[in-house]
């Protein structure tokens, strides 16, 4: 039986310059793409909306999301979200995608949520389809150096 989590045992840390090397290598635990120095500058742009998470003071995961301009409003992109395999099935996860959401909440602009998941990913799926997330337009060759390369378009409707 997994432990309960207290309120206090989940915290949130920005990623700074300083600090931006622990993403890198939890990058490389978590997935099996190479993110670019680019993507490291473009997520440190992103102030509030990357965000490290800690158990009890350990680096267990973290979240990257882009804000994006629409003809009326914006959209929020997941670039990347995830928990490392140990500490899985903890309800870490859902008290980020909850600090993710509590951020668009308090942005009244923002009209939706979107992300791609690798086919095949059943567990990402249920996470996101279990909160409220629809959608299962495949998007051939969405990757390039791994298999499968399809990905699924995922999205939540905050306000119309």
């Amino acid at each position: 039986m997994k432990p309960k989590l207290s309120e206090s045992d989940v915290t949130f840390g920005d990623l700074t310059e300083k600090n931006m090397g622990q993403l890198r290598k939890l990058n490389e635990y978590l997935y099996p793409v190479k993110y670019q120095d680019k993507f490291y500058k473009d997520v440190l742009a992103q102030g509030e909306w990357a965000q490290y998470v800690y158990l009890r003071d350990v680096l267990v995961g973290a979240y990257c999301c882009r804000v994006e301009m629409l003809d009326e409003g914006f959209r929020v992109y997941i670039l990347t979200f995830g928990v490392l395999e140990a500490y899985r099935r903890l309800g870490i996860g859902a008290r980020m995608l909850h600090d993710v959401l509590r951020k668009v909440g308090e942005q009244p602009g923002i009209k939706e949520i979107y992300l791609h998941v690798q086919v095949g990913n059943d567990a990402a799926l249920a996470f996101y389809r279990g909160n409220g997330f629809v959608g299962d337009d495949v998007v051939p060759d969405y990757y390039k150096n791994i298999e499968p390369t399809g990905a699924i378009l995922l999205r939540k409707c905050i306000r119309q």
